[in-house]
């Protein structure tokens, strides 16, 4: 009960940052993209590698093992869980009518045993991108999709939270096939959105990345590049490049 107390304050505590940030935007020139992060940003503290710059995190249990590290000549984001529940958090605002499409690319190296969405009590994810979607007039109405690579639901699952009632998950890949490879993600925000609620979808107000394996008491390991959302799918830009 603790944790899940910890885990709703989190929650409002981004609830309303989103909003404020959503109250914040100015409208600006319509780009197909809208990033929300490369890893490749400058650091929050100069003389700290855990959070890259505009990220901040939230320990619930256990201690943070975040680092940005180099892979293929490149910066990527890693997330190490030893039987603690963490989440890194970005207020981003976008308008879903123009940019609908979240894509991202993330790896996953280690799951928590039997970690299961469906279940309260195996609650534990190695990876998880998680769009808030604030709601006025109060952030009691705020809601959250969070999609998730599982070690047990089965993929394709979408199942509603049963430690908050204002998160559904997705389930985008399950179990131990690609492990150890990057695999490159696209969801249709949009259209998830109303799948699940049955209403149009309200701007996003900012994206989490979790990773957490204190319910399973085991570890999980997971890796995040480049994610942005855009006007077009991955499939129509390739045409339109080739």
């Amino acid at each position: 009960m603790k944790r899940m107390k910890r885990t709703t304050q989190y929650f409002l505590g981004l609830f309303a940052l989103a909003s404020l940030s959503l109250m914040s935007s100015e409208i600006s020139a319509i780009s197909p993209y809208v990033q929300v992060s490369t890893f490749t940003e400058s650091f929050t503290n100069p003389s700290s590698s855990i959070l890259p710059k505009d990220w901040s995190v939230r320990v619930w249990q256990g201690e943070p093992d975040i680092e940005i590290v180099k892979e293929s000549q490149r910066s990527v984001l890693k997330l190490r869980s030893h039987r603690s529940n963490v989440a890194l958090y970005k207020k981003v605002h976008v308008d879903l009518d123009l940019h609908p499409n979240l894509s991202w690319e993330w790896k996953v190296t280690e799951w928590p045993i039997h970690g299961d969405a469906r279940d309260g009590q195996l609650d534990d994810q190695a990876a998880g991108i998680y769009v808030m979607f604030p709601r006025f007039p109060g952030f009691f109405n705020t809601r959250v999709i969070g999609y998730l690579w599982e070690s047990d639901a089965p993929q394709g699952t979408i199942v509603k939270s049963q430690n908050d009632s204002r998160i559904h998950y997705v389930v985008v890949r399950s179990g131990m096939q690609k492990v150890g490879e990057w695999v490159q993600e696209q969801r249709n925000v949009e259209q998830d959105y109303e799948q699940i609620y049955g209403e149009k979808a309200p701007p996003v107000g900012g994206v989490s990345l979790m990773i957490d394996s204190d319910h399973t008491q085991s570890s999980s390991e997971s890796f995040f590049g480049n994610i942005y959302f855009s006007s077009m799918s991955m499939w129509n830009m390739g045409r339109r490049k080739e």
